[in-house]
């Protein structure tokens, strides 16, 4: 029996135990399909939406330094000193960028970070300059052919060999409608009073209703008060025999051909042969807002031997050579990107740039140095934007950044106030030294931005060594003459980070 049985049993079909071996392969292999699939989710998906977020997020970076710059920018042209602004950047990839297709962690990219550092650099700048200043008595012969914008002074001198004689020279500008006359011009002053003895009391009624009669009047003014013997009389005679007469040089003015005054006093007590100078666009006289630039003044001489003008003269004015070198201060973003290359931004000189470590440098915005060439006479304008503070914030929330200008002293070089309106430099030297050879290639190729929008003036000349990057602008080397009108602003700004909750 037990033979048979056996024998029974193990010639019995085999199908059930196939239909559950199939079912366990079928559903290995949707695992096997899932786990496939979720690899290349993974491999290709994720990945691509990361740097996708990222490089949103990079973009994002770049406006928002270039808004910064901007904002920067509104407050120093409108001198808004004290006013503080706020921005805000963003340190990592934004929420929405960063969720895949499902909610599972694993399938969505992983956020990237970021940190905001102020001065963070430590890179300088060094402007040197063979300029003309302001200083007294004066040993440097301006150029006012023509005046370009407004000036510190125009100085001119006068003098006399005669102090008994009148006359002076009038100044008329090539644009604007004004008119400036210097005149030699002799006040008398009496040494002694007239009396009034002699004048009778004003006639008065003889009663309360009675009244004086014109012809008492008259005959009271012609016996006491007309030349014929009376005060006035005495008060001439008085001044004729005065002895204390005193020369003037004075100054009338005339706008859009009205009088504004005539023979104001500005110099007492004129000696001959004696060179007085004479600032005619002192604030005092009102003349600044006449002025139409660029202009040049032609001088009229209208007496002859005794009256002598010396114009432009050396005085007010003396030559420098002169440096100043400080820290330039940077505002700068660090990336810490997951899917999409490293770039970081920063804010110097008023100008936005980006590094990509490892793989070069650009930059976005150009600094605030430029140079022109309008009517012959290079310009150079430099904006020399010092950064100032402290501070480093990093992760993936927004950052505010406070910034505010303190000071923003104009033409003001190392403690010397250029020259304004005319040409005040004979060269101009403007040396980077900064942390990495890299960085100097950078702003060597920034330089050459610059003389390029000066069209390419072989005069202005762009070197790099080692960490050192140069721009030199010389017109005419070794001339003794100045050429160059250099219009420095220094803007001192202070800059905060504040880290913002989301």
């Amino acid at each position: 029996m037990m033979t048979r049985l056996t024998y029974l049993l193990i010639s019995m079909p085999s199908r059930s135990r196939d239909d559950a071996l199939s079912e366990v392969i079928g559903f290995i292999l949707i695992l096997a399909l899932i786990a496939a699939l979720a690899s290349l989710y993974l491999t290709y998906v994720v990945p691509a939406q990361g740097r996708e977020g990222e490089i949103k997020h990079m973009a994002g970076i770049n406006d928002q330094f270039l808004g910064y710059k901007t904002a920067i920018d509104s407050l120093w042209i409108n001198d808004q000193t004290n006013v503080p602004i706020s921005r805000t950047f963003t340190l990592g990839t934004i929420t929405g960028t960063t969720q895949g297709s499902f909610v599972v962690p694993i399938f969505q990219p992983y956020p990237s970070s970021g940190s905001m550092v102020v001065n963070g650099r430590g890179e300088t700048i060094t402007i040197n300059a063979d300029a003309l200043v302001q200083g007294f008595p004066g040993s440097a012969m301006p150029d006012l052919d023509p005046v370009y914008y407004r000036p510190n002074h125009i100085y001119i001198q006068l003098m006399t060999t005669n102090t008994s004689k009148g006359g002076g020279i009038t100044l008329k500008p090539n644009y604007g409608n004004w008119t400036i006359s210097l005149n030699l011009t002799r006040f008398i002053t009496p040494d002694q009073e007239a009396t009034q003895s002699g004048v009778k009391p004003f006639p008065t009624p003889t009663s309360a209703s009675s009244s004086i009669s014109w012809t008492e009047f008259q005959t009271w003014i012609n016996s006491n008060l007309n030349n014929v013997g009376g005060w006035i009389s005495s008060l001439n005679a008085s001044i004729s025999s005065s002895s204390n007469t005193s020369s003037y040089i004075t100054m009338t003015m005339t706008k859009n051909n009205n009088l504004v005054f005539s023979e104001l006093p500005i110099v007492k007590n004129a000696q001959n042969n004696v060179w007085y100078t004479i600032d005619v666009v002192d604030s005092s006289y009102g003349i600044e807002n006449e002025l139409v630039y660029p202009f040049s003044i032609s001088i009229s001489n209208a007496t002859s031997n005794w009256i002598a003008y010396r114009y432009p003269v050396s005085v007010g004015y003396v030559p420098k050579q002169i440096t100043q070198s400080h820290q330039m201060g940077s505002l700068e973003f660090l990336s810490n990107n997951k899917y999409w290359i490293q770039q970081n931004y920063y804010y110097q000189q008023g100008g936005v740039f980006l590094a990509q470590p490892n793989d070069g440098m650009v930059t976005k915005v150009l600094p605030l140095i430029s140079i022109t060439n309008q009517t012959g006479i290079p310009t150079v304008r430099i904006v020399d934007i010092t950064v100032k503070g402290s501070g480093n914030i990093g992760g993936t929330s927004p950052v505010q950044v406070i910034s505010r200008l303190d000071t923003v002293p104009q033409n003001i070089f190392n403690g010397y106030t250029l020259a304004k309106g005319i040409p005040n430099a004979k060269n101009v030297t403007v040396t980077l030294t900064l942390q990495d050879t890299a960085t100097a290639q950078m702003w060597n190729q920034t330089f050459a931005g610059i003389k390029s929008t000066a069209g390419g003036q072989s005069w202005i000349i762009n070197t790099q060594n080692g960490k050192l990057a140069t721009l030199t602008i010389d017109p005419i080397p070794s001339s003794p003459d100045y050429d160059i009108i250099l219009d420095y602003s220094q803007v001192n700004m202070s800059v905060e980070l504040q880290p913002v909750a989301i």
